[in-house]
C-alpha cells in the first residue's frame, strides 16, 4: 500500500507543479489542487491523529511546505544573475549572514542547495514536533539532493529532454521523484 501512496503523491506533486493543466485549464486551479492535497494528507494523518489535529497538520503542510514558492532556486545554482529578490523567504536572512561571515558569493552555486534545504526542512519541524516523528524532517532534507540529482541526470543524459512534457525538465522529474518519496515516507 505504501507504493500506491507514493505514486499518488508523485502525481499530486507534479500536478501542483503545473504538470497536467495545459490540456485542461481547470486542473491549474490552485484551490482545487490545494483541496485535493489537503484531503489526501488529512485522510492519511487521520490514522494517527484525531480529526482536528489531522486537519490542522494537513493545512500546515499544504500551505507552509507545498505552497511556498521555490522559483529560481530550481536551477540548482546554475544562474549567475539572481539576487536577494529571487529568494523571497525569511530564511534567506540567516543564510546570507552565514555566507557573509564565510566570505562566499551568495545566490549562486551551493547557495541554492542550502536555500532548498531550509525551504523544505524548516516547515517540517512542526509535524516532527507534533507527531514526534523524524520522518518529516527526512522528507524536508531530501529536497536538495533530489532536485540537484535530477539536474545532474539531465545534464549527463540530454536525451531525457525528449521525455513527455510532464517530465521533460529536471524540475518536472524532481517533482515526480520528490512526491514519490514524500508519499513513501508519509505512509
Amino acid at each position: 500500500m505504501w507504493f500506491v501512496n507514493a505514486c499518488l503523491w508523485a502525481v499530486l506533486r507534479r500536478w501542483y507543479g503545473g504538470g497536467f493543466d495545459e490540456k485542461y485549464s481547470w486542473l491549474g486551479n490552485r484551490g482545487l489542487q490545494s483541496f485535493v492535497m489537503i484531503s489526501a494528507l488529512f485522510f492519511t494523518l487521520l490514522d494517527s491523529l484525531i480529526w482536528w489535529q489531522a486537519l490542522l497538520l494537513a493545512l500546515w503542510i499544504q500551505f507552509q511546505f507545498w505552497s511556498r514558492a521555490v522559483g529560481e532556486i530550481l536551477d540548482c545554482g546554475r544562474s549567475t544573475v539572481q539576487n536577494a529578490e529571487s529568494y523571497d523567504r525569511w530564511f534567506r536572512i540567516p543564510l546570507d549572514w552565514v555566507y557573509d561571515k564565510l566570505g562566499k558569493q551568495k545566490y549562486v552555486g551551493a547557495y541554492d542547495w542550502w536555500y532548498t534545504e531550509l525551504r523544505y526542512s524548516l516547515p517540517m519541524l512542526v509535524p516532527c514536533w507534533c507527531l514526534g516523528e523524524g520522518r518529516f524532517l527526512i522528507i524536508g532534507l531530501l529536497a536538495a539532493p533530489v532536485y540537484f540529482f535530477c539536474w545532474y541526470v539531465f545534464e549527463t543524459f540530454p536525451f531525457l529532454f525528449r521525455l513527455p512534457k510532464w517530465a521533460d525538465e529536471p524540475k518536472n522529474l524532481a517533482e515526480l521523484l520528490y512526491g514519490f518519496l514524500f508519499g513513501a515516507l508519509l505512509w
